[in-house]
């Protein structure tokens, strides 16, 4: 796993804790060991600590903001929309966003609840979330006006560096469950980029119509059917030519897709959704840590390659 990347790696939150620790994901020196491994181009974090008398970043804090709307669109399921600050609604636009949410009243962190970005509205700077209420972190947050919201976390996505390099290319999202509030995000990058998207639904999951509203307002191609019955129309569109596929779904969902496309062509490029446990969302607290090839890796801020994440932590 050499030449790990950290999404944090560079920006405005690096160098972080760990690098205090002696565990930062990116850089090998501060790591403990004797040799630069590193492969970040115009980026030194381990020059940038020490020039810099070793301080580390300032951490992101929690903002309180008002909330604006709760709706129940299924069972147990809430749409609320939130007023943020314009600077993090610029920063959640981004595929894989994430936030840690908790409810005003709740001061230790540990009632953080990590939620997807599922959609912002630049204009008016309001944050989309869609919550399920299966515990007290996310009770409290469908009883309050007013919520915490620390962020932007990044890390939602695994093979991200594959949205970024397609411009004018094919692409095939495959989903099922609440997992598809990611897609907005997903999809509004890929058509500024000029690339053509079409969407696969897993008529099995439970279904978020605003999703697919906001979809179709993109004008999307989407097709929604039982995947178990139905798996050739998969290898079909994938026999089309497909540059990358992008599975939102549950881990046993996105297995069985990368199982699908290496059927058809494995050098399809692979990005899926992290699925892992994330509580604080900066590599410290060690919820999210998965083996992979028998190292320990932080998922709340690590790149992994979604085929080795797939065959090697779901073992």
């Amino acid at each position: 796993m050499g030449n790990k990347i950290c999404v944090d790696a560079g920006s405005m939150y690096c160098p972080c804790h760990l690098a205090k620790s002696g565990d930062c994901i990116s850089c090998s020196l501060l790591s403990g060991k004797e040799l630069c491994e590193c492969d970040l181009k115009g980026i030194c974090i381990y020059q940038n600590f020490k020039r810099n008398n070793e301080k580390i970043s300032e951490p992101r804090e929690g903002i309180l903001c008002k909330v604006l709307k709760h709706k129940e669109i299924k069972t147990n399921i809430y749409l609320i929309s939130i007023s943020i600050p314009k600077c993090l609604a610029g920063e959640l636009i981004h595929p894989g966003s994430y936030i840690l949410l908790k409810d005003k009243k709740r001061k230790d962190d540990m009632f953080n609840s990590p939620i997807s970005v599922m959609n912002v509205d630049l204009e008016n700077n309001i944050l989309d979330i869609v919550v399920e209420s299966i515990g007290p972190k996310t009770k409290d947050l469908l009883n309050s006006d007013t919520v915490f919201i620390k962020g932007p976390y990044t890390n939602g996505i695994f093979g991200i560096k594959y949205f970024k390099q397609l411009k004018s290319k094919k692409v095939l999202i495959v989903t099922k469950g609440l997992s598809s509030v990611t897609l907005i995000n997903a999809v509004n990058n890929l058509l500024k980029n000029n690339n053509e998207v079409k969407v696969f639904f897993d008529s099995c999951g439970k279904k978020i119509e605003e999703v697919e509203r906001k979809l179709k307002e993109l004008n999307v191609d989407l097709e929604c059917f039982d995947f178990r019955d139905n798996e050739n129309l998969i290898k079909k569109e994938l026999k089309k030519g497909v540059d990358m596929v992008f599975s939102a779904g549950s881990n046993h969902f996105n297995k069985n897709t990368m199982n699908i496309v290496d059927s058809v062509d494995d050098t399809i490029n692979l990005a899926i959704t992290n699925n892992n446990l994330i509580c604080c969302g900066e590599g410290i607290c060690g919820a999210c840590i998965v083996k992979v090839k028998g190292e320990k890796i932080k998922t709340c801020k690590t790149q992994i390659e979604p085929r080795v994440y797939l065959k090697e932590a779901l073992k």
